[in-house]
C-alpha cells in the first residue's frame, strides 16, 4: 500500500481511509475500469449503427485507456466484489447487444460472443506498449479482426 500511495501522491493513511486492504482497492480499480469501458461502448453503440463500427470505436477507446485500466485479462486482479461483478455483467450484456445488432445489420456472421471481443481487447491493450508505432499494429489488427466478423458463412 505504501508504493501505490506513493505512486498516487497520498499518504499511506490517506489509502487505508479508502480502502481497509489492497484487495479492496484493487477491486475499485477494476470497477472503475468496466465503468469507463462501460461508457466508452455505450457511446460507441449509440454513434454508429453498424455493429462493427461500433465495435471499433469501442476498442479504439479502450486501447486508447490502456494504461488508465486495470482489467483481470491484462494482469489485473481477479473480480471478487459483488458491485464490480455486476459492472463487468452490464459490460458483458453490452457487448452481447452490438453482437445482436451485428447479426441482424449483416456485420456479425461468425459465432462470436463476449469472451472472443474481451480477449481480443486485452491483447490490443495491453498496457505500457509504445505510442503512435503500437497504434498502427492496432488499427490493422482490429481491421483484420472485424473484417473477419462477416466473411465466411457458419460450418
Amino acid at each position: 500500500m505504501a508504493t501505490i500511495a506513493a505512486d498516487a501522491g497520498v499518504g499511506v493513511g490517506t489509502v487505508y481511509r479508502h480502502f481497509a486492504t489492497r484487495e479492496e482497492l484493487l477491486d475499485a480499480l477494476t470497477r472503475d475500469s468496466f465503468e469507463l469501458m462501460l461508457g466508452h461502448l455505450e457511446r460507441a453503440a449509440a454513434e454508429h449503427e453498424r455493429a462493427t463500427e461500433a465495435l471499433r470505436a469501442f476498442l479504439t477507446a479502450v486501447v486508447d485507456d490502456r494504461d488508465e485500466m486495470l482489467l483481470p485479462s491484462t494482469g489485473g486482479p481477479a473480480v471478487t466484489g459483488a458491485e464490480t461483478r455486476a459492472v463487468q455483467s452490464r459490460l458483458h450484456g453490452a457487448i452481447r447487444a452490438v453482437l445482436a445488432r451485428g447479426a441482424t445489420d449483416g456485420s456479425v456472421r461468425r459465432v462470436v460472443d463476449v469472451p472472443d471481443i474481451a480477449w481480443l481487447g486485452a491483447t490490443l491493450a495491453q498496457p505500457g506498449r509504445p505510442g503512435p508505432a503500437w497504434a498502427a499494429v492496432c488499427a490493422r489488427l482490429l481491421d483484420t479482426y472485424l473484417a473477419g466478423l462477416g466473411v465466411a458463412e457458419e460450418n
